[in-house]
């Protein structure tokens, strides 16, 4: 009887341990499928994130017109550099303007430029021609879109 409740003792302390090594092998390969984190901004209820995974960038967002709450889509790019160029050299023209991108072969991303009460914000719509994903994201400032990329103002 004794060693009946000890081996049941024994047997749920296994599983214990047997779970927590489980769950934390998930964390990790969580975290490098998902790639580094290089930024990340919020406004409101919606959010955006810079993910770097291997040599492709990921724009991660919630989307604005989902009806779904705090339902993400996302488009990857190959240069973060080159787009964060191009961004920013958008806020430097005075009237409201959109820049079109093509980011691979099924993706089109169109950077929509707006001044509102005197501040110059961009939203971002993606639209991936494949699988008829689109979405848009939040307006965003360029200080919010400079801390996104991860630089310094």
């Amino acid at each position: 009887m004794v060693s009946s409740f000890f081996a049941y003792i024994w047997t749920f302390i296994l599983s214990a341990v047997m779970q927590i090594k489980l769950s934390l092998f998930l964390i990790l390969i969580t975290a490098s499928i998902f790639g580094q984190e290089i930024g990340s901004v919020k406004n409101g209820k919606y959010s955006v994130k810079l993910l770097k995974s291997d040599n492709l960038f990921s724009w991660v967002y919630s989307d604005v017109n989902s009806g779904t709450k705090h339902m993400e889509k996302s488009f990857n790019f190959p240069n973060k550099e080159t787009i964060y160029n191009i961004i920013i050299e958008g806020f430097e023209k005075k009237n409201n303007h959109q820049i079109i991108v093509q980011t691979d072969q099924d993706t089109v991303v169109k950077f929509e430029y707006k001044k509102i009460k005197g501040v110059m914000r961009l939203n971002i719509n993606h639209n991936n021609l494949n699988s008829k994903i689109a979405g848009t994201s939040t307006s965003l400032s360029r200080e919010q879109l400079t801390a996104l990329f991860g630089k310094q103002t």
